[in-house]
């Protein structure tokens, strides 16, 4: 497996863009959420299935929301891109309610031209460089950025979240911004694709587990304690929770794909 991204990636919308090749059929791996929205771009033939088991259809050029964990087996020869973008975009992108397309991949046909998406699918079949890429993707899409980037309610929270690590209550969330905890809920459940409980959970879990595959810690115990978790069997509960197996299966199994996507530097907000 080829995992090309670009260290030190800025753009004035995209969080990052990733293009993983595949030399040989990978078997599935397991892939949690980061708690972003993503454009990807499929090359070849893959296999996906959500945090069910269940077979998901993934058109050639989709968008998703944040979701569950999902496993992806690929073939010889296939490839994706992967474009990270902000939270809220996947709702100004679709004017979906978010919370109501967890684990569904939405085909971009839908919503951009197909001449567009026909042309900017030729160009990077072939292309390897992220500069290149995003200058191509920049290049067929910048025209819908303007929409794709208004502002939303849940924006500044999700942006707290992140640079907070998730280590809040959510009562911070309402003492901190100008909602009540009840419409908080309701801005959550229409542009994040999650709870805010579920959310800061989902960003604590993803800094804990970048910390577990670098080893830099004492013990468990003293990691899960760092985390605010009130013990390991808490942690293991969302370990499950977000990754669909156990921290003891996770470090014997081998998966390049996780390990690779979780060795990135996790994208900080403003």
């Amino acid at each position: 497996m080829e995992f090309i991204n670009k260290p030190n990636f800025e753009h004035s919308f995209f969080n990052d863009i990733v293009r993983i090749n595949y030399n040989c059929e990978a078997a599935p791996q397991v892939i949690n959420d980061f708690g972003y929205s993503y454009i990807m771009i499929r090359y070849g033939y893959f296999e996906a299935r959500n945090n069910q088991g269940e077979y998901i259809a993934i058109p050639r050029i989709f968008t998703k929301c944040t979701g569950d964990f999902f496993s992806v087996k690929a073939a010889t020869n296939s490839s994706w891109i992967s474009i990270e973008l902000p939270n809220g975009a996947f709702h100004n992108i679709t004017k979906l309610i978010t919370k109501n397309q967890r684990n569904k991949l939405i085909d971009l046909y839908d919503y951009i031209p197909a001449e567009i998406l026909d042309t900017l699918y030729v160009a990077l079949e072939n292309e390897n460089e992220i500069e290149k890429i995003t200058a191509l993707v920049d290049k067929s899409l910048e025209s819908y950025y303007s929409n794709w980037m208004v502002p939303l309610d849940s924006q500044p929270m999700v942006d707290y979240i992140f640079n907070k690590k998730g280590l809040l209550e959510t009562i911070e969330l309402s003492e901190k911004f100008p909602f009540s905890s009840r419409t908080i809920e309701r801005i959550f459940h229409k542009e994040v694709g999650a709870s805010p409980y579920r959310f800061i959970c989902l960003v604590r879990f993803n800094h804990i587990i970048r910390e577990l595959l670098e080893n830099k810690y004492d013990s468990i115990d003293s990691l899960t304690k760092d985390y605010e978790y009130f013990d390991q069997s808490h942690f293991e509960k969302d370990f499950k929770k977000f990754m669909g197996q156990g921290v003891k299966q996770y470090k014997d199994d081998f998966n390049p794909l996780l390990t690779k996507a979780l060795s990135r530097v996790y994208h900080e907000t403003n």
